[in-house]
């Protein structure tokens, strides 16, 4: 039972490989909007691609990061349960104790393709993918202490599972003054991207149904009921808006709203996957092997659209002679494989640079659905070039044997 109570866990985890926008993300724990320049700043605020900025390449995987996290379990408590022979009540309570209503997990990574910036505007193109995954903590109750209640309800927003891979070719313009401002108020810089989408592959929970019913009379009954559906081969779009402003010397404030009619219709594969459990009056006096009914059917379906909920993100950013310092807040506007419906506040410091070595730190508050962030960075930046490397652990102030997670990323871009 142990066994089957890890296997399950990592089968989760390991199905749900989801991503940032880019990877420098990583190096501050996603306060990063009004740090992307070049490049980047197709991503994170078009507003910040300046005329006056350098000639930028993006080079195919050299911009990369992956990671997958989850809200309950660290290696320290994974390695007690695999140790040990026997599960002891105790143990099991501990185990249970973790996981609040239910055992969330998330993954994901983004890869660059090409990328380049000129003056005011840049053309590129990336990979992602996203997925979530939520298992019930009452299946985990059955799991370790047998069916010991009189009923058992199952609720689909502690049962899914949702996954969308897709690329981009993306076109964006910025550093455009907003005209009519009043002059004694700082100048509004914006910037729009607009990205073409081509869909790889989506799936996600349609239907879920569950329970599990003890009747002393009229025996055991249960159902369990999901249906998944599943695409692939799509295109879509998306749009983004930026702006922001020097608020006061050293200070910018900025907002973007990101997935503007994003949607991907899938017009290649589109199907059901339905699977169905049921069983009715059961008694252990009388238990055979076809106690119960399985049914397992697919179908194709008509071609459907995945949306791209919008996201709002705010940030602000403090130059120092030093250091710089940003916050930004991200809220989506519902939950999805791609967007959090519980707003996210992410703190990251670095060191002021030129050319030469430098360092970063980030800090990303947790919430219900997601656990603590802490980043740290390195790089180095030539004349011509950035290099760096960066490592993200989860509801752990440093990697390691506490940490839920752990998110890794590199960078490389060139300059001219």
């Amino acid at each position: 039972m142990k066994k089957l109570l890890l296997l399950l866990c990592l089968i989760l985890g390991l199905a749900s490989l989801f991503a940032m926008p880019t990877a420098k993300s990583i190096f501050y724990a996603d306060s990063y909007m009004l740090r992307a320049s070049g490049v980047e700043a197709n991503y994170w605020n078009p507003a910040k691609l300046s005329k006056e900025g350098h000639f930028n390449i993006w080079l195919p995987v050299t911009n990369t990061a992956i990671y997958i996290s989850n809200t309950s379990l660290n290696l320290d408590t994974y390695n007690f349960f695999v140790s040990r022979d026997t599960l002891f009540t105790a143990d099991k309570e501990r185990l249970l104790d973790k996981i609040d209503g239910a055992l969330r997990l998330s993954s994901g990574g983004t890869t660059s393709i090409f990328g380049l910036t000129m003056g005011n505007a840049a053309i590129s193109a990336s990979a992602k993918y996203y997925a979530k995954g939520a298992l019930s903590e009452k299946y985990l109750n059955i799991l370790l202490f047998g069916n010991t209640e009189d009923s058992y309800q199952f609720i689909e927003a502690n049962n899914k599972f949702a996954a969308l891979a897709y690329s981009d070719i993306s076109y964006g313009m910025g550093d455009f003054t907003i005209p009519y401002i009043p002059e004694q108020l700082p100048k509004i810089k914006a910037g729009f991207s607009v990205s073409l989408l081509t869909g790889i592959y989506s799936i996600n929970t349609q239907e879920y149904n569950g329970y599990v019913i003890n009747d002393p009379d009229d025996g055991m009954s249960a159902l369990q009921e999901v249906k998944l559906r599943t695409g692939k081969g799509g295109v879509g779009l998306k749009g983004m808006l930026g702006a922001y402003a020097e608020v006061m010397p050293g200070l910018e404030a900025g907002i973007t709203l990101d997935n503007i009619a994003g949607f991907i219709k899938w017009s290649g594969t589109s199907k059901i996957d339905s699977y169905s459990f049921s069983a009715d009056s059961v008694f252990v006096s009388n238990i055979e092997e076809d106690f119960y009914l399985q049914e397992d059917e697919s179908y194709d379906i008509d071609s459907f659209t995945t949306s791209l909920p919008p996201e709002l993100r705010l940030a602000a950013l403090y130059k120092h002679k030093y250091a710089v310092v940003s916050a930004d807040w991200v809220h989506g506007f519902k939950d999805t494989a791609t967007n959090s419906a519980i707003g996210i506040l992410s703190l990251a410091v670095s060191t002021a640079q030129q050319q030469g070595w430098g360092a970063s730190w980030g800090l990303a508050l947790p919430n219900s659905h997601n656990p603590l962030k802490v980043s740290y960075g390195v790089n180095f930046k030539g004349k011509n070039s950035d290099y760096g490397l960066a490592v993200q652990s989860y509801d752990s102030i440093l990697p390691g044997m506490k940490s839920k997670g752990v998110s890794l990323g590199f960078s490389m871009g060139f300059g001219f």
